[in-house]
């Protein structure tokens, strides 16, 4: 109930305020035009801080562009070697830089696969977010995380699907950029001791 007042409570702000910049400019030079409350100015200065893209969205400008990927991946710890595949991924701004989307294709296991992720700035929770879906299964994975300005790296805690538990592990992720055609995402989760190990290291380099 709380979060549906808020909602109406701030579609309304909205609102009132649309329509009242819309009076203060056919009221132009009138003696006196309509003012907004302090509460409702208040909120449309939060609203406005919350929407805006940043600095903080910047950040992902890198990865625009369509790129080739080297997949390795690590099923089990105990074994010395990781599978290896290939893919594709093109990432793209949506609703004018507020959100990054991803589209991935590659194979699994003999099979297609298809990825779609969508990543970008929380204001409110000062997170970076991505949340992942693909063809290989039927939840999410949500992860939220900081980036590290001098590393050049973004990490991420997230959850996991582990299928034989019956239930979502919590994992951790990286994604370092090299330069501006190559960077380095790795994901990390418990094995069967439930100590960490790398379970996929993906190495992208730009299209040309």
């Amino acid at each position: 109930m709380k979060a549906r007042q808020f909602i109406m409570g701030a579609a309304l702000v909205v609102t009132t305020a649309a329509i009242t910049s819309q009076v203060v400019s056919q009221n132009a030079g009138k003696d006196q035009p309509p003012q907004m409350s302090p509460e409702e100015a208040a909120m449309m200065q939060k609203w406005e801080e919350f929407m805006t893209p940043n600095e903080n969205h910047k950040r992902l400008e890198f990865k625009v562009g369509k790129w080739n990927g080297t997949i390795k991946m690590w099923m089990d710890p105990a074994s010395p070697e990781p599978t290896v595949s290939t893919g594709t991924t093109e990432y793209k701004w949506i609703m004018d830089g507020r959100y990054l989307v991803d589209d991935t294709k590659s194979e699994f296991m003999g099979q297609p696969f298809v990825g779609h992720a969508i990543s970008g700035y929380d204001n409110l929770k000062k997170k970076y977010i991505w949340l992942w879906i693909d063809n290989m299964g039927t939840g999410f994975m949500v992860g939220e995380g900081s980036y590290d300005t001098a590393s050049k790296t973004f990490t991420y805690t997230y959850e996991h699907p582990d299928l034989m538990a019956g239930k979502y592990n919590k994992g951790r992720s990286t994604e370092r950029m090299i330069d501006k055609d190559n960077w380095v995402s790795e994901m990390y989760g418990p094995g069967p001791d439930g100590k960490e190990h790398k379970m996929m290291e993906i190495t992208y380099t730009r299209a040309k």
